[in-house]
């Protein structure tokens, strides 16, 4: 399908606290622009990443898109849309076939007829898939393959990751795009984006687990061997914390997330033993004074909470053992000095908060880890793009160049 502003990449985060809207253009090499950012509150139509008010999300959608726009100079139609939901539900199956060819060399026929056998697995009928990765092939008992055509053998298996969505939440999705006026050339969960800006091939390789710490969700992915294996969103949250916070000091909640994005700290390294901070009183009363620390001994606590649910979810689903590469940190919550080593503590392995690369013109207006799903999206898009365009953005004729490995490599891609 060709869209009107297909020279253009839009991607759109929508999270339970804002919506986030970047435009970019290709430049001469193939590489992003970031031309036009537009932000907006989630109007409270978004509860641990399910929508629950349309008109809410479409507002803020309409909102930022048109942010966008003006900073742009460009109208867009057609976006890269990340989508979480507590509801996703993964799954690790195995697909066998026989080679299919005479001569016994594998073909793309082969890979996907193994995908397909794969995924025949009992998908409820409130469920949609919504990716399906291959993680590695086995050829005639040889495993760990990752690029099987041109190879010969009579037995082809492949394991796949399968993510699930309910339906509801994608065509909750769907609808509000459409209503807003946009297509959506890609729905991406948000694990996967997070994980494609900020993750590197060695970690990928080595096993990685990524826990992305938002306002209301908590989204965890575990890569080894350079492929997914597990993949979840826990209703897990910064929420939590202002919630601790307004009630430990008797504030607001408002009040409670100033002090959180001003003054919050989750480990005492990061605090002075004379600090203190203005705490807002109520009712027109004088303001008090707290020592900064502590918040350390509010905060910790929830945060030690939050990584060891995660952890103990890893261990009972035998995933825990495939992270010896560390885990990056990702998310607006994980601002937070001191979370990176509370993490350490909790997991008792190398954590670092990840750092995303930064594009051209407005790109670092969204360098921060709360940006790296919007990163991810644009990322997404500009594979596409360079799948399907050369460089100066002419649709591509000659594809008899490519090598058998970058055809394998551009078929995976697209089944992501």
């Amino acid at each position: 399908m060709r869209y009107k502003d297909e020279d253009l990449i839009t991607a759109i985060d929508i999270g339970s606290d804002k919506v986030v809207v970047a435009i970019s253009e290709i430049d001469d090499t193939g590489s992003i622009n970031v031309i036009g950012i537009g932000k907006s509150g989630s109007k409270n139509g978004i509860k641990q990443g399910v929508i629950v008010n349309i008109e809410s999300v479409v507002s803020a959608l309409t909102e930022a898109v048109e942010q966008a726009e003006i900073q742009a100079g460009r109208e867009i139609s057609s976006v890269y849309v990340g989508i979480s939901s507590a509801n996703i539900e993964t799954i690790n199956s195995k697909g066998i076939v026989a080679i299919s060819g005479v001569d016994k060399e594998i073909r793309e026929n082969d890979i996907n007829r193994v995908i397909e056998a794969g995924k025949a697995v009992a998908i409820p009928m409130d469920r949609e898939i919504l990716h399906i990765i291959p993680q590695a092939f086995t050829v005639d008992g040889q495993r760990g393959i990752k690029y099987p055509i041109g190879m010969v053998g009579t037995r082809l298996e492949c394991q796949i990751h399968i993510l699930t969505c309910a339906i509801s939440s994608i065509q909750n999705v769907m609808k509000s795009m459409d209503r807003a006026g946009l297509i959506v050339r890609n729905l991406v969960l948000q694990n996967l984006a997070a994980a494609k800006s900020l993750l590197t091939e060695d970690e990928k390789e080595l096993g990685v687990l990524l826990i992305d710490i938002g306002a209301e969700t908590a989204k965890v992915s575990v890569y080894h061997e350079q492929a997914p294996y597990y993949n979840a969103i826990f209703p897990l949250g910064g929420y939590l914390i202002t919630g601790d916070l307004s009630q430990a000091l008797k504030i607001s909640y408002a009040n409670a997330e100033k002090i959180k994005e001003a003054y919050g700290v989750a480990d005492f390294e990061y605090v002075e033993d004379d600090e203190t901070i203005q705490i807002p009183s109520i009712g027109g009363r004088e303001p008090k004074y707290l020592a900064r620390k502590n918040l350390v001994h509010i905060i910790r606590p929830r945060v030690e909470e939050i990584f060891s649910i995660i952890k103990n979810d890893l261990i009972e689903k035998g995933y825990f053992d495939k992270i010896s590469g560390g885990i990056v940190l990702t998310g607006g919550s994980t601002i937070m000095p001191g979370m990176a080593e509370v993490c350490q503590e909790v997991f008792d392995l190398q954590a670092r908060v990840g750092g995303l690369r930064r594009f051209a013109g407005l790109g670092d207006e969204i360098s921060g880890p709360e940006y790296s799903v919007i990163n991810g999206l644009l990322l997404w898009g500009i594979e596409d793009f360079n799948k399907n365009n050369d460089f100066l953005g002419k649709p591509k004729r000659e594809e008899s160049g490519k090598n058998v490995f970058q055809k394998i490599k551009d078929m995976f891609g697209e089944l992501f």
